[in-house]
């Protein structure tokens, strides 16, 4: 063999983008939200998710942080809102999607330990949270949730989150 070829061999071999397809695409690609799994996990940094199950625990803190955002945004709703019946709405959502946020802070524990059916448990009960609070509006005509496109991302996170971390518990 040439010394051409052989280190055109030691180059394509060295050059990780020639070994495998990108871990958040071929992931992704396996969810149900293939495009928002895309751009949510587009930023995980490459030095921290080397394999499916550290993608999986970046999902999770992912979605972690959006229930956060969805809890501070229901603060500011509940200052600004006079209306009792979307007040006590709004508190009903505080309240579930903090536990939520505890949820899959556990979640994260879990995943460390490779303890897949605690974390599938925990994920699938933070994602009833979206819809409960967004049904919880529908309690009285004319009234419409502030928070319907914050609960629908926020469910479909908790999707990507139980897809992925599946994908890791067969690996």
């Amino acid at each position: 063999m040439s010394y051409s070829i052989f280190f055109f061999f030691i180059l394509v071999l060295a050059n990780p983008s020639h070994q495998a397809p990108d871990l958040v695409t071929t992931t992704c690609d396996k969810t149900l939200y293939k495009d928002l799994c895309k751009s949510a996990l587009a930023t995980a940094p490459k030095t921290d998710v080397k394999d499916v199950q550290s993608l999986a625990k970046f999902a999770l803190e992912m979605t972690s942080l959006n229930g956060g955002e969805i809890h501070k945004r229901i603060t500011q709703l509940l200052t600004t809102n006079s209306d009792e019946f979307v007040k006590q709405c709004l508190t009903d959502c505080s309240t579930v999607y903090q536990d939520a946020i505890d949820q899959l802070n556990d979640s994260m524990v879990a995943l460390d330990t490779k303890a897949f059916n605690d974390v599938n448990t925990w994920v699938s009960a933070a994602m009833t949270v979206a819809q409960s609070c967004e049904d919880g509006f529908k309690g009285k005509q004319g009234i419409v949730s502030p928070l319907t496109d914050m609960n629908k991302r926020f469910g479909q996170l908790c999707s990507l989150s139980l897809a992925i971390t599946n994908q890791a518990a067969k690996n």
